[in-house]
């Protein structure tokens, strides 16, 4: 597992630990170096941006928050979006219980949306969540720059060379949004 809280160290310490396994420590070498690329660009980009965002979790009928140095934590601390709420406390896997009146009050330029009954195989439920009557004045949502994150890749995977150049990709993408 990576620490949530030393996201990159921990990542490329696992990932040097599988190549040495595998006999693959170049190739790694070699991946690392381009994810590391790929993470100075996307942090440039998101502090010439200007704006900030809020990762949350849509589960059933509930919302949850997550900020710096927590489980998807790395959007802030790795891709450099600056917190929606700068106040969000490390917290377990489940995020900190939020409402649409928390949505409003912190009015999020971009709002990145991981839909975990899509991920578990129940039903979806982030966009009855997100785009609806009660939180359409959200800047994030009446610009159009709510971000749908790949939640079998977000919520069930993570942590590996693909899927972290699929994030990457994938939140660059998210703030590309006109």
């Amino acid at each position: 597992d990576v620490d949530n809280a030393n996201y990159m160290e921990s990542f490329k310490k696992n990932a040097e630990t599988l190549g040495k396994i595998f006999d693959k420590e170049d190739q790694v070498k070699k991946e690392l170096s381009a994810i590391d690329q790929k993470v100075t660009a996307l942090k440039k980009q998101a502090k010439e941006l200007k704006k900030n965002g809020l990762v949350i979790m849509a589960n059933d009928s509930k919302m949850t928050a997550f900020g710096p140095k927590s489980r998807y934590g790395l959007i802030h601390d790795v891709f450099g979006i600056t917190p929606a709420d700068q106040k969000l406390e490390p917290s377990d896997k489940h995020g900190q219980s939020i409402s649409y009146e928390y949505m409003v009050k912190t009015n999020p330029d971009y709002l990145f949306v991981v839909d975990r009954g899509a991920a578990i195989g129940e039903e979806t439920s982030a966009k009855q969540l997100v785009e609806n009557d009660y939180v359409k004045s959200v800047k994030a949502v009446k610009n159009n720059h709510v971000v749908y994150l790949n939640s079998d890749m977000w919520y069930l995977a993570g942590g590996g060379l693909e899927s972290l150049n699929a994030m990457i990709d994938e939140v660059k993408k998210g703030i590309e949004q006109k």
